[in-house]
């Protein structure tokens, strides 16, 4: 079915649904499988927070987000402990500070933000060290800066930072060096610099993504031997490089989600061999693609949240050997989505930051990517699920491990548009068989499905990727 007729039926519920949404919307709720949400922060009743989000995990795959408090103008940031978030201010300044944030988190698991201060029109950056707040101003004479800040930080844990020179036009970059802060150029021709997304390669040197208001480019610039070298990533008659996000992979290769702004569509491109190779992920619907965060996996997949404004939902899309797959985060009645940001678990596992319209900053987080029980046999001592033979042309024997089995009563099997196939209850020792149908009685298409634990107390479990072929 396509996605737009999918989004369409979704949103057949009555205004009396609307109701019960809007009471269970305060704790944790249940994501359109294969997802779960979280509510990270509400502000409180009347309170707006949430937007400019950015997510990082830890070391221990601990989430942390900043973002922007509308209310109180101020830059506020949240971790999640013990399966609680906490929030807390960081930036409190009488002036209105806290937009476009970013967000890094060393190798101790402290925080480092670069955001913007509307008030005075500068470029500010925060960290936390001994369970205190630090922030400075990083340039206050270039102009009004900051419209737009994207963070890295490398390997001795200091900061860099690529920002929007918004008096001047100018993509600019900051760096910090013995304490002491300097800031650069680095690409002054007409308008560019909007939408900047920064990363290191292996030997600290920056790459950058960015928008060319002049022309309507998605630029892109890397520094070699102290000189700035920029070239286009994608031109074309079209509009093209709206909220650009870069990432590298571990072979120095960049990638970068972006918004084609003349046909409304979410667009990708890697520059490999020298050559860049754009091409659009999802066209589904007018205006799907804003705000957009990109990952890659260990096996240098890229994963990729954005915003489908013409349905106020959260879309992801990623590579899955070698083809591209839609799946929605948060579908809600509500228009979430906006202000996106993800990040990736050692697992592969996405996690997602982003802003909802009642004004709160939600979390989501799914499975990993990885195939599981692929090989003779099932596999033993595994935590969570495996699943024997995947792919499969025939029954599959899906096994949870000893800790996930005793809190589960059954698995239910899900396409990857999130409709319900098969519901089928586990025997005492926390196993079942499939066979490839669905609940009439039908053989399913062949595809991927995800395989999802249910809990005793029906909250979701463990979820893992099958592959049914034919």
């Amino acid at each position: 079915m396509p996605v737009a007729r999918v989004h369409a039926l979704l949103r057949m519920v009555s205004l009396a649904g609307l109701g019960l949404l809007l009471l269970t919307l305060a704790g944790p709720a249940r994501g359109w499988p294969p997802f779960t949400i979280e509510l990270a922060d509400d502000g409180g009743l009347g309170v707006d927070v949430g937007a400019h989000s950015s997510i990082k995990l830890d070391a221990a795959d601990i989430p942390h987000v900043s973002y922007y408090d509308a209310n109180s103008g101020s830059l506020k940031y949240a971790r999640r402990s013990g399966g609680s978030w906490v929030a807390e201010p960081v930036d409190e300044a009488v002036t209105d500070v806290g937009l476009y944030t970013s967000l890094a988190v060393d190798a101790s698991g402290n925080p480092h933000i670069s955001y913007h201060d509307a008030t005075l029109g500068t470029l500010k950056y925060a960290s936390k060290s001994g369970g205190t707040w630090t922030a400075v101003t990083v340039d206050d004479e270039s102009g009004f800066v900051g419209i737009g800040t994207s963070i890295a930080l490398n390997a001795a844990g200091e900061p860099r930072i690529a920002y929007f020179d918004y008096t001047n036009g100018d993509l600019r970059f900051a760096f910090m060096s013995n304490g002491t802060w300097t800031t650069e150029p680095v690409s002054t021709a007409g308008v560019r610099g909007e939408y900047p997304s920064l990363d290191l390669d292996d030997a600290g040197q920056p790459h950058i993504s960015f928008y060319d208001r002049t022309n309507g480019d998605l630029l892109y610039a890397s520094k070699v031997g102290g000189t700035w070298t920029v070239e286009p990533a994608e031109e074309s008659d079209d509009d093209i490089g709206q909220y650009s996000s870069l990432v590298l992979d571990w072979q120095n290769r960049p990638h970068i989600s972006y918004y084609d702004v003349t046909n409304g569509r979410l667009k990708y491109a890697i520059k490999s061999s020298g050559t860049w190779a754009p091409e659009v992920l999802d066209e589904s619907a007018p205006g799907i693609g804003k705000y957009t965060s990109i990952a890659v996996d260990a096996a240098n997949n890229p994963r990729i949240s954005y915003y489908d404004s013409f349905y106020g939902d959260l879309t992801y899309v990623h590579k899955v050997s070698g083809s591209w797959e839609i799946l929605f985060v948060d579908i809600d009645l509500n228009d979430v989505g906006q202000y996106s940001s993800i990040a990736l678990d050692s697992g592969g596992a996405p996690h997602f930051s982003y802003y909802s319209l009642f004004s709160n900053l939600l979390y989501a987080y799914g499975p990993g990517e990885d195939l599981v029980g692929v090989g003779p046999g099932p596999r033993t001592g595994f935590a969570s699920m495996s699943l024997w033979p995947n792919p499969t042309a025939r029954e599959t024997r899906i096994q949870l491990g000893p800790a996930a089995a005793e809190n589960a009563r059954s698995v239910e099997i899900y396409d990857v548009g999130g409709r319900l196939k098969r519901h089928i209850d586990l025997d005492a020792g926390g196993a079942a068989n499939w066979d490839g149908r669905d609940e009439a009685g039908l053989a399913v298409k062949p595809g991927v499905y995800l395989v999802r634990s249910i809990h005793k107390d029906g909250a979701a479990g463990a979820t893992k990727r099958l592959v049914v072929m034919r």
